[in-house]
């Protein structure tokens, strides 16, 4: 679309505790608010949708019937894994939480397990005990990506800049890769066993080494924080208790 208007930058920016140069030149020279925003959140979304997609295809609607065809497991069994995963998830979160480690670790933590889940379920051969343990690397990663990455997500943008639209747009993200996901399944299921299963670790090793990148090079794709954001920012983190 045109650009925004001196105008119209003060009055979608007001909303925003924005002046109209901070609205229009947030994420640097000529990139506004709007822009970047978006920018921030088709990066994040495309992470949690690529993670998601592999994990429950590869992963989370594949160990039912992976472990009833080749191992004759009950739904008893299959039940208890699931809550067992749950409780050392969150166990293990706790202790994540106690040790205060920066976000950015948290995330790209979590989103190894999310790698590492699909591919110790899906490398051959099918194994009973790699089966157990990519369904609980696979709760413990969702679990753990989610609280660092939206807080990650609240600093790059501003906490309160972080309209009900944009929420709502993240979260869409990780639902989708989850339909996706189950979807596709079937075919995993097929190939479980097989090299070939392998394949669906791909989106996640292309999330994992995005975050990597960003992670390393301060958010080069995004852009650097410039001095106009991070003053905001940085006033904004003051006034927060």
């Amino acid at each position: 679309g045109s650009p925004l208007s001196e105008a119209d930058a003060l009055g979608e920016g007001a909303g925003l505790a924005l002046c109209g140069d901070c609205f229009d030149n947030f994420g640097g020279a000529k990139k506004s608010f709007r822009h970047y925003s978006r920018q921030v959140l088709v990066c994040f979304s495309l992470v949690v949708f690529l993670l998601e997609l592999s994990l429950n295809a590869g992963v989370i609607a594949s160990f039912q019937p992976v472990v009833v065809e080749h191992f004759g497991w009950t739904s008893s069994a299959i039940a208890c894994v699931n809550s067992v995963g749950a409780l050392l998830s969150s166990a293990i979160l706790l202790l994540v939480a106690h040790l205060r480690l920066p976000e950015k670790f948290q995330a790209i933590g979590a989103a190894g397990c999310y790698l590492l889940a699909v591919l110790t379920f899906s490398i051959p051969p099918v194994s009973e005990w790699r089966l157990v343990a990519g369904v609980m690397l696979g709760i413990l990663s969702q679990i753990m990506l989610y609280p660092p990455f939206e807080a990650i997500f609240a600093q790059l943008i501003g906490r309160t800049r972080v309209t009900t639209e944009l929420a709502t747009l993240l979260s869409l993200a990780p639902a989708v890769g989850t339909a996706l996901g189950t979807f596709l399944a079937p075919a995993c299921i097929a190939n479980a066993g097989l090299w070939t299963g392998t394949i669906i670790a791909l989106p996640a090793a292309t999330a994992v080494v995005g975050m990597a990148v960003e992670l390393s090079l301060g958010w080069c794709l995004l852009g650097p924080p410039t001095q106009l954001k991070r003053s905001l920012l940085d006033a904004e983190g003051q006034r927060s208790p």
